[in-house]
């Protein structure tokens, strides 16, 4: 079957706007906390956020598959795949700061086609399918501009980074520090849909997964929003671990990716 993208998307939008809503009433009662680890936990709205959003999607797209990160996965063999982030910041946003967002994306056989980061506080809305442009409530996204690494600020993701394999954490030490040494400032959002979308904003220069283990459901949406704003991105292979996803402006992708690769 083939999508009309613009008529998913705005279905997808006012989702994620109903969704929002129900995030800011919940904000500073998020009910009981499910821990999956030390680090990591899940609230109430969490949950409640990505039922709504299995439900919806179920009943508009029934031979979709669909993932999301607190629930079991629906026709996990489908050649599309709804990939789905309830609180992208549960930490952030059970400490009441403004600093979360809900994403959604739809892939194709692995391919991010659609995505969709709506920021509930900021009651912002990124949005981006392939081929038809990214946006910001309506206004085209211009992308980063910097020209050069020197002058750029870099998002770094480290997820995983307390229990790395011994080869893996040196690479990863070597090149934070060598990173902190080229850029003008790095940042770690710890937010990855947040990161893929002030990129494709220009708030943001670059942006490393840099131990490779950021959830496809975190950044799966803002690699759509990044790719059509004009953004550079590629999976980079280290000696040890998973491939590293990188993101940056135009004009310095070549000297990050060689800092990466070197």
């Amino acid at each position: 079957m083939k999508l009309d993208f613009p008529k998913t998307l705005a279905f997808v939008r006012k989702l994620l706007d109903r969704q929002a809503q129900i995030a800011r009433h919940r904000w500073k009662d998020v009910g009981s906390i499910s821990y999956k680890n030390q680090r990591d936990f899940a609230t109430e709205v969490d949950l409640e956020i990505e039922n709504n959003l299995k439900a919806s999607l179920c009943r508009r797209f029934p031979h979709h598959g669909i993932r999301g990160e607190e629930t079991p996965a629906v026709n996990p063999g489908a050649d599309y795949q709804w990939l789905i982030d309830p609180i992208d910041g549960t930490k952030w946003y059970a400490a009441q700061s403004s600093l979360f967002a809900i994403s959604v994306a739809l892939l194709h056989k692995g391919e991010p086609l659609l995505g969709v980061v709506q920021v509930p506080a900021s009651r912002q809305c990124f949005y981006a399918y392939r081929g038809g442009g990214a946006f910001l409530d309506g206004e085209k996204l211009p992308g980063p501009k910097t020209s050069h690494l020197s002058m750029a600020i870099a998002n770094v993701d480290t997820p995983r980074s307390h229990d790395l394999a011994a080869e893996e954490r040196k690479w990863f030490e070597s090149k934070l520090i060598e990173l902190t040494r080229r850029v003008y400032r790095v940042r770690s959002l710890g937010l990855g849909s947040l990161s893929a979308c002030w990129l494709a904003s220009g708030a943001l220069d670059a942006y490393v997964d840099l131990t490779g283990y950021v959830k496809p459901e975190d950044i799966a949406a803002g690699r759509v929003i990044m790719r059509e704003a004009g953004v550079r991105i590629a999976y980079i292979d280290a000696p040890a671990g998973p491939p590293r996803l990188a993101a940056a402006a135009p004009h310095i992708w070549q000297e990050l990716k060689d800092i990466l690769e070197s």
